[in-house]
């Protein structure tokens, strides 16, 4: 493929507001099916579209054409994060844009753009009649909505997924310009909601202040229970439990991925940091974490309205390591909520989604000479990493199958991924379609 076939392509697939949150994208999950079934079968794929209970569809594409030789599983999402808030976009979050020698867009890093150079890849090593490898796509609708369906999708493609020898996940990114990295660790996740009732309706703030209890104070007291914002620490009793903290030779890795305060501050456009016992950037790779990510109540409007409100919302979540079970985590939280909120407010607490945490081995020697492609293309030391991201794929895939999982990626750390102005890097755009050519047509003999 040329570039200009590339971007056109590319252009296509941001153009579809594929955001699998929200069940009036839908028509637009539809259109992307269609887009990813239409490019494979093109190719000669034999494709299979696997959905359940309405869910956004799992596409299996599945390519034999030679017998004794590797098989490999190619993973991507084509569903996306909302683009809000639209005002904080410099450009349309759904029209491809390129802007300073970047890519802009909703879903151009996470996990669009990587599905474009994957496909583009193996587009042209089958028109160049150069491809010695199986392929199997394997692309996912669910990812950004903590992948409630995939596992059991991908049990009704067990027939093919089993013949894969190696799985390749290109939903991560790279240190920095140029230095690669291979990701063998990934965080899980245990996603909840909770909603506080104080009574049947809003209060006058004035007259029952001090006499019924105040949803949002009960809200913030709870979450102030639940973390030491000095230490970083979860306060749940039994949190901690199964948790490990990396060994020496672990930690060799990890020292050649640590960046200084200036360069996260720049990166995340903050004002300042936190951190866990002084591990300064990795801090968010190797411990368990918890967040809020949005409380809903009471009058937030323009003005003044003085009410005690009737209710109080919030998401949360938390992001779990290696050994830790989110079934077990999830059951922790019920009982500490139970336990710290008084019988005199009503509440419901839902757990929306949940991931296992993934951690492998990258002594084998698929992970080496996928590192020594790699160095070669980008001319620098392939860095392995943990990240504090969740991607469930890696985890169901590994303990299905239990086969090599191979996680790497091309965007760069400022690509702006569930935010506004997402981007993807022009250079490391292009050169990862090269790369991905070279690692998906290796004799791995």
């Amino acid at each position: 493929m040329n570039q200009t076939e590339v971007i056109k392509k590319f252009s296509q697939l941001i153009s579809f507001q594929s955001v699998s949150t929200d069940s009036k994208y839908a028509n637009e999950i539809k259109k992307t099916v269609n887009f990813l079934k239409n490019w494979l079968e093109s190719l000669d794929f034999k494709v299979r579209i696997i959905s359940k209970n309405n869910s956004s569809p799992l596409i299996i594409g599945s390519f034999f054409k030679k017998k004794n030789q590797l098989t490999i599983g190619i993973y991507g999402h084509y569903d996306v994060q909302p683009a809000d808030p639209i005002s904080q976009w410099q450009t349309s979050p759904f029209e491809l844009i390129l802007k300073n020698g970047k890519f802009f867009g909703r879903g151009v890093a996470d996990n669009k753009g990587h599905i474009i150079q994957n496909l583009a890849a193996i587009t042209s090593l089958i028109k160049e009649k150069k491809l010695k490898n199986n392929i199997v796509f394997i692309f996912e609708g669910e990812e950004e909505t903590g992948s409630i369906n995939f596992e059991s999708l991908v049990d009704k493609a067990k027939d093919i997924l089993s013949l894969v020898d190696v799985f390749y996940i290109t939903d991560t990114g790279m240190h920095r310009k140029n230095q690669p990295q291979i990701f063998y660790g990934l965080r899980g996740i245990v996603y909840f909601q909770l909603t506080i009732k104080i009574g049947s309706h809003d209060l006058h703030s004035g007259v029952y202040g001090n006499r019924v209890y105040n949803p949002i104070n009960v809200l913030a007291d709870l979450i102030v229970k639940i973390k030491d914002t000095k230490t970083g620490k979860i306060k749940i009793p039994h949190f901690y439990d199964d948790f490990r903290k990396p060994d020496k030779t672990e930690f060799l890795f990890l020292k050649k991925t640590l960046k200084t305060n200036k360069e996260e501050i720049n990166e995340a456009g903050v004002f300042g940091l936190t951190e866990i016992e002084n591990f300064g950037s990795i801090s968010s790779k190797i411990f368990p974490s918890f967040d809020c990510h949005g409380i809903l109540s009471g009058y937030t409007k323009e003005g003044l309205k003085t009410i005690i409100p009737n209710q109080a919302m919030v998401k949360f979540s938390f992001r779990l390591v290696e050994n830790q079970d989110p079934e077990k985590i999830e059951k922790l939280v019920f009982d500490f909520v139970k336990k710290n909120l008084s019988k005199e407010v009503k509440w419901d607490l839902r757990c929306l989604s949940k991931s296992s945490p993934f951690y492998t081995d990258v002594n084998n020697k698929l992970v080496k000479k996928t590192a020594e492609i790699l160095k070669k293309v980008f001319k620098n030391e392939v860095l392995f990493n943990r990240s504090g991201g969740s991607v469930p794929a890696a985890e169901v895939f590994q303990r299905l199958f239990k086969k090599p999982i191979i996680l790497t990626g091309f965007t760069l750390p400022d690509d702006n991924v569930h935010v506004p102005n997402e981007n993807f890097d022009k250079e490391m755009f292009w050169m990862g379609i090269e790369a991905l050519k070279k690692i998906y047509n290796f004799n791995y003999e």
